[in-house]
Order: structure tokens, then C-alpha cells, then sequence
């Protein structure tokens, strides 16, 4: 009687709530923190930045247990002209840190939300919980696509629907869609608009293809104001499209079974990524296990003031 009792009081709250703009408390924290901007003017900088925080290739080939807090503004269009003068491995080093940084960023503030949630729902069982806590997690629901509007019903069922999409994705496999959808940073999309995993967009923003395919409407990819934006979109896809319910469901089960997160686990689940299937993931494994990528699964970020990485043009 106490658990169905608590889950009425939810639904009491949840549904006299009205949606209010949402603040991002981890976004806002992280830019009350941000110190250390720099203007570079070519890799050769970024590269130095990176090594004077610890942050060489050879940390990185190594394995970290952590790893610095660095985001950059932009993808330069510059980088695409360097790019294909620099040596492959050299070209992948700076990729692959400037990736995992903003992979392991992003993925801190969906575990924020993840233990919020997890603390309000265990509460939920046993007591009335606050209008606050309420109205934060119909929020949340709005967020990860459990319902569509401020005065749906948030339903009892629903919660479990929550608690399965608000999780992180193993930065390992972050990086390695990254690398694969964007050509290491260097594709057009990447260029032109911060488009790190070719997510489609039908708004009028998006960059079209140069050869649209007509029977799939007017679409094109969408554009992101920083690379961790797109980072942030791309897991919120994963969390929330019906096409990876089953990456979804799987993750459920290794955190049930207490098993740690691993990108070549989880991999196989998102063939419906590409129209290649099978061979996509095939890619993506061969990817990770090319460049040693496996620890970054089980790595964690420094606890230094951000470092922000702003390209001049």
C-alpha cells in the first residue's frame, strides 16, 4: 500500500506540473569553471597545449586512468587543409584525444542526470516526493522522449522507460562513430557545421548532401554550434530513437548484471546506424581494437579546470 500510495503522489505532482524552461545544470556549471581559453592558429598549437597538459600521444597510446578536461570550439576549416598534409597516425592522435575528452564530458553530465533520477525514483516507492523533484523529472521524461508534452501523463510504467534511455554510451564507441561518420574531422559536414556522427535534420538549417535522394524528402544533416554539442546529440539519439532499442535493452542488462560498459559489447546493437549493418559494426569494432581504445571505456576525467580550445578561423 506504501508503494502504490507514493506512486499516486507522483503522478498527483507529475501531473498538475507545468513544463518551464529548462536549465542544463551541468552545462551551467561548466561554464562558471571554464578557465584556460585559447586562441590557436594551427594543430602544431593544439598539439602543444595537449602536451603541456599531460595529454601527449604517448599518455594516450599508453592508456590514462584519467584524463584532462578539454573541449574545442569548433572543427577549423583550416583542419581540413592540414589534415591531408599530416601523417595518418598524427592526424588520428589529435582526433582521438580532442574525441575522447569531449566523449567522457558529455557522458559525466547524462550520469548526473542518471543519478538524480535513480535517487528520486527510489524515494518515489516509499514517499511523496517534492513538487521540485516532480516537475525536474517530467523534465527529464520531455527530454528523453517518454512523453511529447507538458500535460501528458507520466505514467507508472513510464518510469522504467526512463531509467532504461538515461544512461551514457562507452566512450570508446563515441569515438569510434566519430572517427568513422566524419572522416576523422574532416569531412565536409564536420567543417561546415560541427557534424561529428551524420545525424539526418529536415529543418532549414541543415546542410544538404550534393545528391539528395529525392524519394527520402528534403533533408540534410544536422549543424551543431560546438563539437560537444554534437556529441550530446548523437547520445540523446541513441537514448531515445526506436532504432536502438535493442542497444538500449542490452545496456539494461549489463548494468542489471553489474557488468561494466564496453563498446565491442554493445557495438553489434547498432547496426541500424548505417545501411551497411553488419559490416558497420564490423568497422567499428575493428576501429576500436585498431587504435586501443578499450581502456578510455574505463577511464575518467581529471578533475582540472576546463581547457578550451578555440581554432581562429
Amino acid at each position: 500500500m506504501v508503494q502504490i500510495a507514493g506512486i499516486f503522489a507522483l503522478l498527483v505532482f507529475l501531473t498538475g506540473c507545468y513544463m518551464e524552461k529548462s536549465t542544463h545544470e551541468t552545462a551551467s556549471r561548466h561554464k562558471a569553471s571554464i578557465q584556460g581559453h585559447h586562441t590557436v592558429q594551427s594543430y602544431r598549437q593544439t598539439i602543444q597545449i595537449l602536451d603541456d597538459i599531460g595529454y601527449s600521444e604517448k599518455a594516450f597510446k599508453k592508456g590514462m586512468k584519467k584524463i584532462p578536461r578539454v573541449v574545442i570550439t569548433r572543427i577549423s576549416k583550416r583542419w581540413g587543409e592540414e589534415a591531408e598534409n599530416l601523417p595518418v597516425t598524427l592526424k588520428k592522435s589529435i582526433f582521438l584525444r580532442l574525441m575522447a575528452s569531449g566523449a567522457l564530458i558529455a557522458n559525466e553530465e547524462v550520469a548526473q542526470e542518471r543519478q538524480k533520477m535513480l535517487k528520486i525514483l527510489k524515494r518515489v516507492t516509499k514517499e511523496p516526493i517534492s513538487r521540485q523533484d516532480a516537475k525536474w523529472l517530467r523534465q527529464l521524461a520531455m527530454k528523453y522522449k517518454v512523453i511529447k508534452g507538458p500535460h501528458d501523463l507520466l505514467m507508472p510504467q513510464m518510469l522504467k522507460i526512463i531509467k532504461r534511455r538515461v544512461d551514457i554510451i562507452p566512450p570508446s564507441l563515441i569515438v569510434a562513430q566519430a572517427a568513422i561518420e566524419s572522416g576523422w574531422g574532416t569531412s565536409r559536414f564536420a567543417l561546415e557545421g560541427n557534424a561529428l556522427f551524420g545525424q539526418w535534420s529536415f529543418s532549414d538549417t541543415s546542410l544538404k548532401p550534393k545528391e539528395q535522394r529525392k524519394k527520402l524528402g528534403n533533408y540534410g544533416l544536422a549543424t551543431f554550434e560546438t563539437p560537444l554539442d554534437s556529441i550530446r546529440s548523437y547520445i540523446l539519439n541513441i537514448d531515445t530513437h526506436p532504432a536502438y532499442r535493442l542497444f538500449r535493452a542490452m545496456r539494461e542488462e549489463l548494468r542489471n548484471a553489474d557488468i561494466p560498459l564496453a563498446g565491442i559489447m554493445l557495438a553489434p546493437a547498432l547496426e541500424h546506424y548505417s545501411e551497411r549493418k553488419g559490416a558497420y559494426v564490423e568497422d567499428l569494432i575493428s576501429l576500436i581494437r585498431a587504435n586501443h581504445l578499450e581502456w578510455i571505456d574505463r577511464a575518467e576525467l581529471s578533475d582540472n579546470d576546463t581547457i578550451v580550445i578555440n581554432p581562429d578561423k
